[in-house]
């Protein structure tokens, strides 16, 4: 069984949008948060769908799967204080109908540049090596610099980006969610740090450029053109 597991907790503070959170903003006349659900709606290997939501627009997004007709999503779960405990609460409520085998890929619900390859990429790695993070390559000079100059220019060879989607076996990843609770710790940034800092194993899946997270007014701006040129693409039969 493969579930996505879609986190729209955000409040968008970054985003200067005063009226609905980002998730909710809209690209080509849809919600950024319905585009990227319509990737794992259509996708013949995603079996269900679960989504942490804040609590206050949980009616909106029940409206917009209704709209949408989106028929996967199982779960829709309140989110936490931080983005840790609302990845661990959805990943709670996966496991409560699901066996621990199932893989599970957690992305962002603002990240809607995601495509079919990617999603088929990140399962299949899951199933061969237990996990999957999806990275960018880096194509700029990387530099260390803690104060105003640069302390290190370090080589780019082996330089990755780490994005979503983060995919591993449900079993495994939520244990490791119990256990960093159980340590007291709440606000760790993604389930790849996560992994890393109990010592397993994770294995690297080589996204597109273009599978960018919406959090500034830029970043909106660009998801936008990267729509329109696959727009632009369709039309021309590219």
């Amino acid at each position: 069984m493969n579930v996505a597991l879609l986190f729209a907790g955000g409040i968008g503070s970054r985003m200067n949008s005063r009226a609905l959170p980002k998730q909710f903003l809209e690209i080509h006349g849809k919600p950024i948060i319905i585009h990227t659900l319509e990737h794992f709606e259509s996708h013949p290997d995603i079996d269900a769908i679960a989504i942490a939501i804040l609590p206050e627009y949980r009616p909106h997004m029940e409206k917009l799967l209704k709209r949408y007709e989106i028929e996967k999503v199982k779960w829709l779960v309140d989110g936490g204080a931080t983005g840790q405990e609302s990845r661990h609460k959805a990943l709670a409520a996966v496991a409560a109908e699901c066996p621990e085998d199932t893989v599970v890929l957690l992305h962002d619900g603002v990240r809607p540049l995601i495509d079919a390859a990617l999603i088929t990429a990140n399962i299949e790695t899951v199933r061969e090596h237990g996990s999957a993070i999806t990275c960018t390559k880096f194509n700029e000079t990387v530099v260390s610099s803690e104060h105003e100059h640069i302390d290190d220019v370090i080589p780019r060879d082996h330089i990755y980006a780490a994005q979503a989607p983060q995919s591993f076996r449900l079993g495994e990843i939520l244990g490791l969610y119990d256990r960093a609770v159980a340590e007291d710790e709440h606000d760790t940034i993604d389930s790849c740090s996560l992994m890393h800092r109990y010592g397993r194993k994770i294995y690297r899946v080589v996204g597109p450029r273009s599978n960018i997270k919406i959090t500034t007014a830029e970043d909106f701006y660009l998801c936008r053109t990267f729509f329109e040129i696959i727009e632009n693409q369709q039309i021309a039969g590219v």
